[in-house]
């Protein structure tokens, strides 16, 4: 009797250190761009391991601040290589190990009830443009610093269109800010991420901006691994992200994957 009850004792105690076990936990900055797609990401990354992720979100230029005044993140998904380099500098990550994980691209988008017509194509399309933005204004993440604001005044000079809109930018935080801009009536144009466009209910696209016509870099989508953890396990996501599993959640949210998915 005895010795069973010192096996039960024994059972007891391991379930209860199992159930009790402190779980695992990835702590991942994602551009705001990304938030969507990192939740079922993270929602597919949890169901087959045993590690917790936990999402943090803001633009690309916020994010990164973040991680240099401490933020506990153990991975960055940034929307352009340039805060890469940033943090590189900072010696916060190895850029060499950076890896790109989905790529975009941009879109002239409209609240749905704004009727805003344009064709990119058209010979008048400079003076069509600019007569329907008479009386409205133009969001724009700033330039200087949001990925969204740097590709997006790229495609505008290359359509000779910046210098005409200079008086009539409303400057946003994110690519987020600026879609709602848009969606809240406020502006009748805008230039945003097709990825945003299609995972919203409240913009349209009206016209895709294909940057091999108007000259912009190509929305790029970088993670890094931050190097301030040392030797902290990273559990292989990074190399999950460019897998066909994960790779085909980002490609349905309106991201290009950065391969062609199988299957």
């Amino acid at each position: 009797m005895l010795k069973k009850l010192i096996i039960f004792i024994i059972l007891i105690i391991g379930l209860s250190s199992q159930l009790f076990a402190k779980k695992e936990k990835l702590y991942i900055s994602v551009a705001s761009s990304l938030y969507s797609v990192s939740k079922s990401l993270a929602l597919e990354w949890e169901k087959k391991n045993n590690i917790d992720l936990i999402i943090v979100t803001g633009p690309t230029s916020l994010i990164s601040r973040q991680i240099y005044n401490g933020q506990n993140s153990d991975f960055i998904i940034t929307a352009n290589r340039d805060w890469l380099n940033w943090l590189d500098n900072k010696q916060l990550i190895n850029i060499k190990n950076a890896e790109i994980v989905a790529k975009n691209s941009l879109i002239f988008s409209s609240g749905i009830n704004q009727g805003f017509y344009i064709d990119v194509n058209s010979k008048s399309f400079k003076n069509d443009f600019l007569k329907q933005m008479s009386s409205s204004m133009f969001p724009i993440p700033h330039p200087s610093t949001v990925p969204l604001g740097i590709y997006a005044k790229q495609a505008l000079e290359s359509m000779d269109l910046w210098d005409s809109l200079k008086n009539k930018f409303v400057f946003t935080a994110s690519s987020q800010a600026n879609l709602k801009f848009l969606s809240n009536g406020d502006s009748l144009v805008g230039i945003s991420y097709k990825s945003d466009v299609i995972s919203s209910s409240k913009i349209l696209i009206v016209a895709e901006i294909n940057e091999s016509i108007f000259k912009y870099d190509k929305p790029t989508y970088w993670a890094a691994k931050i190097t301030r953890n040392g030797n902290k396990k990273d559990f292989g996501f990074l190399n999950w992200l460019k897998s066909n599993e994960a790779q085909k959640i980002i490609k349905s949210f309106g991201f290009e994957p950065i391969n062609e998915i199988e299957g």
